[in-house]
């Protein structure tokens, strides 16, 4: 089979470029004659000469109208094609369980956009829906996020779900030296407000043992983080790490792996990668973590700053 593959181009590699990547190897390997597209007008040249269009990511609602329904493949690998807000939680910091439309989302997008910006960004995501409807199947990559489109009014006979490849050449046997000489505690992601290391650092000050934490990777929120381990006297304790590029070594030689995410993870590749290395993995139970722990890690209750410290301590 001939695919054409479509991710737009993004300054970020994050999860979903690492996810692309992966998919397109797989393909190859299953003997599928794969080319890439990183911009529409390099697809609407080539488009009937393949026999499938598989879009990963596509943020403009117009572009992605333009992409032939018989012949496309989208991947929901987030909360942006069904929340204006992109993330799925309020201002306040609530989790959204609700389905998106007019009168619930127009109060809660003006919170990160001006007025103007959240009215076009509302409307946009309903277009983005009825779209979607419309494409050959939807994949998206855990239960809990098949169960997101539904209850967003997408057929559930047309989703598929397919949880991200494990690299295993990346968890193979590595004996490359880490600057730290060893690691117990390890947070490795993006330092965003919902990944939940202002949770995790308020854990680590609740805690008996005096346990370290290495952070490993960077992010706006880096700044207040450093402040905050001040504040909370753990900075002998803690240690930012920066941007690496081998976090699966530093799993590989952590005591324990912490996923302390608040919002809704739509699946959670550091936590599987964790458990796929045969590390213990200490997380809260939101979103589609407890999928991709697979029964393998201990789950604590979303938020609960408490529990969380009480099964590091065990861990």
């Amino acid at each position: 089979m001939r695919i054409l593959v479509y991710l737009e181009r993004s300054d970020i590699r994050g999860g979903i470029e690492i996810f692309a990547e992966r998919h397109i190897e797989s393909l190859k390997a299953e003997g599928h004659e794969v080319e890439v597209a990183t911009a529409f007008d390099a697809v609407r040249p080539l488009a009937d000469s393949f026999d499938e269009i598989v879009v990963h990511k596509c943020s403009d609602v117009k572009t992605l109208a333009l992409f032939p329904p018989e012949k496309t493949v989208y991947y929901v690998h987030d909360h942006e094609p069904i929340c204006p807000r992109t993330y799925a939680y309020t201002p306040l910091g609530n989790n959204c369980a609700r389905s998106g439309g007019f009168l619930p989302c127009i109060f809660c997008a003006p919170a990160c956009r001006a007025w103007k910006a959240a009215l076009r960004r509302v409307f946009a995501q309903g277009r983005r829906k009825r779209i979607m409807a419309r494409f050959k199947k939807i994949v998206v990559i855990s239960d809990f996020m098949k169960s997101r489109l539904v209850i967003n009014g997408i057929d559930a006979a047309k989703v598929e779900v397919k949880p991200p490849v494990i690299d295993k050449r990346l968890l193979s046997t590595c004996d490359s030296q880490l600057p730290v000489p060893s690691v117990d505690i390890l947070f490795a992601g993006q330092l965003i407000r919902g990944k939940g290391v202002q949770l995790l650092l308020q854990a680590m000050a609740l805690m008996k043992s005096p346990r370290t934490l290495d952070i490993v990777g960077t992010g706006n929120m880096e700044p207040k983080l450093k402040a905050l381990a001040a504040d909370l006297g753990l900075t002998g304790r803690v240690r930012f790490n920066g941007f690496q590029r081998n976090p699966q070594e530093w799993m590989r030689r952590a005591n324990c792996v912490v996923v302390p995410s608040f919002w809704q993870e739509p699946y959670g590749l550091v936590a599987a990668e964790a458990v796929a290395l045969g590390r213990p993995v200490v997380a809260f139970a939101i979103g589609g973590l407890p999928e991709a722990c697979g029964g393998k890690a201990t789950l604590v209750p979303p938020g609960d700053v408490k529990a969380l410290a009480e099964a590091l301590e065990k861990t």
